[in-house]
């Protein structure tokens, strides 16, 4: 009787601390700006050329937003190595009506990956890591693991190293919303390097930040620079990315948009619990705008950054032991997948390669993707995270490089029409 009286009184708890919880969101829950909200000069068409494009997709922007249940969106997209658009709707900050503008800083979580596998490969191509050694090699301080491990395994998450798990951390109670301060990569080591490897490397695919992380910790220690100044003097200050850096108070340039979680009304939103992403910089813990991002893109294009043996290691998806890839089709910090298109020569659907790579985390979602057949690249970032983590953003950006390819093509048809 005692067991059942037990059970009926924890049922009520669970029931009463549900519906707190909800009238907790409830009551402060902020509506999602209206159609329209955007700061007056937000477009800025760098190329002419593409006008009708970015005309179409204009009068889209808001209803993508809306689907997205975001206070903002920023988009930028560049085509043959240049920027050629950029733009943003919504607020940074709905209490201060901050508008956002295409040089809002936002965090892009997991697009923080591509920024850290660029840095390590220019490293390897310049011959100070190789990315087939052990990672202890670099980093002795990490306890030995039944097997050995190699930054090539960790840039491909086949090594074994875990991700986040359960934490009782309210209100998210997970490791990827951890909020306190790391003084350093090393410290930030300690919340996984006691932990058994998952399986033997290169056997599974297990994703992780926290594999991240240990390459910075290899990063550091050859270059003799933390993350961040290793990140700044090799990728960032060549490329011009100069909103791009660690999600951190006293780097930030500029206005951050504030974070934000959808609500299950669909049209309002709450402020995300707070995050202090200093124990994974390298994995998840990037700020950006989507023309940095572009800018990054750009130079994934040809081999002006990276030679042409580190590209092809990057954007070539890893194989398991029974020969088939892995289950994400990722290479070393990319996803390689395929972007249904029209054919032009067929008017059926066709895929086309894509190297892409999305990002969330609590508040925010950003996606990264390069279309190499037609030189085209396209970021998106928005200051909300829902149901579909980046799914929603990705969708939109693919309807972004969709509609450039479209155009792209009519315009190449119209060239020769004009020719002969």
């Amino acid at each position: 009787m005692n067991v059942i009286k037990g059970i009926r009184w924890s049922l009520i708890l669970i029931v009463v601390l549900v519906v707190i919880a909800t009238a907790t969101v409830i009551a402060l829950q902020e509506p999602i700006p209206a159609a329209g909200t955007a700061a007056s000069g937000n477009n800025r068409i760098y190329d002419r050329t593409y006008a009708g494009a970015i005309a179409a997709l204009r009068e889209q922007l808001d209803g993508y937003r809306a689907a997205m249940v975001s206070p903002s969106i920023s988009v930028a997209v560049g085509v043959g190595g240049e920027l050629v658009w950029a733009d943003a709707r919504g607020y940074a900050d709905i209490e201060s009506q901050t508008h956002a503008t295409p040089d809002t800083v936002f965090a892009i979580g997991s697009v923080s990956k591509p920024l850290t596998a660029v840095l390590t490969a220019l490293l390897w191509q310049d011959g100070q890591l190789d990315i087939d050694a052990d990672v202890r090699d670099y980093v002795p301080d990490f306890p030995a693991k039944k097997h050995s491990i190699t930054v090539r395994q960790l840039l491909s998450h086949q090594a074994g190293i875990r991700h986040y798990r359960f934490s009782w951390r309210p209100p998210v109670f997970t490791e990827s919303s951890i909020n306190r301060e790391f003084a350093n990569t090393r410290e930030s080591l300690s919340l996984f390097s006691n932990d058994a490897l998952l399986f033997p490397p290169d056997t599974d695919f297990n994703y992780s930040t926290f594999g991240y992380t240990l390459i910075a910790a290899a990063v550091e220690r050859v270059t003799g620079e933390s993350y961040i100044d290793a990140l700044q003097e090799n990728v960032l200050e060549p490329l011009g990315m100069e909103r791009t850096t660690i999600d951190q108070l006293g780097h930030i340039p500029g206005t951050r948009a504030t974070d934000y979680v959808a609500t299950f009304s669909k049209k309002a939103v709450v402020k995300a619990p707070a995050t202090n992403s200093s124990y994974k910089w390298a994995g998840g813990g990037l700020v950006s705008t989507p023309t940095d991002l572009v800018r990054f893109g750009n130079a994934m294009i040809d081999a002006e950054l990276l030679t042409e043996p580190a590209r092809t290691a990057m954007f070539t998806a890893r194989t398991l032991p029974s020969g088939v890839l892995n289950p994400q089709h990722y290479g070393l910090g990319w996803r390689i997948g395929g972007l249904v298109v029209g054919d032009e020569k067929t008017g059926e659907e066709k895929i086309i390669t894509l190297i892409n790579h999305g990002g969330t985390r609590s508040g925010s979602t950003a996606i990264l993707m390069i279309v190499p057949d037609h030189e085209i690249v396209v970021a998106m970032t928005s200051n909300t995270v829902g149901r579909g983590a980046s799914g929603p953003i990705t969708s939109v950006a693919a309807k972004v490089a969709r509609e450039f390819i479209r155009f792209e093509t009519e315009l190449r048809r119209q060239t020769q029409i004009a020719v002969q």
